[in-house]
C-alpha cells in the first residue's frame, strides 16, 4: 500500500471560515470520532483522508452509516468550495457498498463534474487506497453570490 499523503499531494483548508466555526469534521473534531485532511492533487483534484475513530461506530465493530455519510456531504462539499463554487448541499445520494471497520483510514476521491446556472455537480468515492470501495456518493451544491454566502455563513470567503 503506498504512503498517504502521497509526496505531490499539497495540503488544503477548503472552507475559509474553518477556523472562526470549524468543520463538522476535521483536525479540530472530537477525538476519536472522524476526522478529515484534505489536500489537492497536481490535477488539482481535491482528495481527503478519513480517519473514523471508535466514536464513529454504529453496529459493533463497523461504522455507522451517518458518519460515512457525513464524511461524503463535506468532502464532496469541500471539493465544490476548492473549485469556486461556494454553497451548501441541496441534494446528497449515496450507495453503500461495504461496511467501514472503526479505525479505518480511507481516503474520499473527488471530482466536480459539471456546473449549470448555480448548481454544482459533484461525485465522491470512500475507498481503501488500494482501490477496495466503500462508499460511492453524487452530491447537488447551490453557487451562492458573496453576498448570499455572507448572509448564510456570517464569513467573507
Amino acid at each position: 500500500m503506498a504512503k498517504l499523503p502521497a509526496p505531490d499531494w499539497k495540503p488544503v483548508q477548503p472552507f475559509p471560515f474553518a477556523e472562526a466555526r470549524k468543520m463538522f469534521t476535521g483536525p479540530t473534531s472530537l477525538e476519536g470520532l472522524v476526522s478529515l485532511r484534505y489536500f489537492q492533487r497536481a490535477d488539482k483534484t481535491l482528495v481527503a483522508l478519513a480517519t473514523f475513530g471508535p466514536l464513529s461506530e454504529g453496529a459493533p465493530g463497523r461504522v455507522h452509516g451517518g458518519m460515512i455519510l457525513t464524511v461524503l456531504d463535506e468532502a464532496l462539499g469541500a471539493a465544490s468550495w476548492v473549485a469556486g463554487h461556494r454553497g451548501p448541499t441541496i441534494r446528497l445520494e449515496t450507495d453503500f457498498r461495504l461496511a467501514v471497520p472503526v479505525n479505518a483510514q480511507l481516503v474520499v476521491e473527488t471530482r466536480v463534474l459539471s456546473v449549470r446556472h448555480r448548481v454544482a455537480f459533484v461525485d465522491g468515492t470512500l475507498l481503501e487506497p488500494g482501490g477496495l470501495v466503500y462508499a460511492h456518493a453524487k452530491g447537488r451544491f447551490l453557487v451562492l453570490g458573496e453576498a448570499e454566502r455572507q448572509r448564510m455563513f456570517g464569513q467573507q470567503s
